[in-house]
């Protein structure tokens, strides 16, 4: 993009949809995620206090690591959905790139009207990814929190 103007809006989507991403993770991490953590915290220290000071290491280390299992298990379901949303969302992207690219006839990179008419179409579908995948933004959430209700 060589209008500054329509770099501007790109730069303005991508800020809109990283807003609205991180207000939905923030809140899994604040309520969902802190607890499974508190709770797989709580857990390795009972092992600690079963354990005492004459408790084998061995026991100690596997008793620890079983409670840290629901946690992890939970930082990768979170990641997993994440990282598909994220994909998804790349892949819109590169396709109305490759729109856009395919828009191009030979000679008109020389007429900035023309350009400009491709940039915004380019801009257009952009920002209609970017909305669409705001709206998906909460039925992930909604995915998410549902299966860490299920972690103990």
């Amino acid at each position: 993009m060589s209008n500054p103007q329509i770099q501007a809006q790109a730069n303005a989507l991508n800020a809109k949809m990283e807003t609205e991403a991180t207000q939905v993770l923030d809140d899994i991490e604040r309520n969902w995620m802190r607890k499974v953590a508190r709770e797989s915290f709580a857990c390795a220290v009972k092992c600690y206090d079963k354990a005492g000071k004459s408790g084998p290491a061995e026991a100690l280390e596997q008793c620890a690591r079983k409670c840290q299992m629901p946690y992890q298990q939970a930082s990768a379901l979170v990641q997993q959905e994440v990282n598909q949303f994220q994909n998804r969302l790349n892949r819109n992207m590169q396709e109305c790139q490759e729109q856009a690219r395919d828009r191009i006839q030979p000679g008109m990179e020389n007429d900035p009207s023309k350009m400009a008419a491709i940039e915004q179409s380019l801009l257009d579908c952009m920002s209609k990814q970017v909305n669409e995948h705001i709206k998906l933004l909460q039925p992930m959430k909604n995915r998410i929190t549902a299966a860490l209700k299920n972690f103990k």
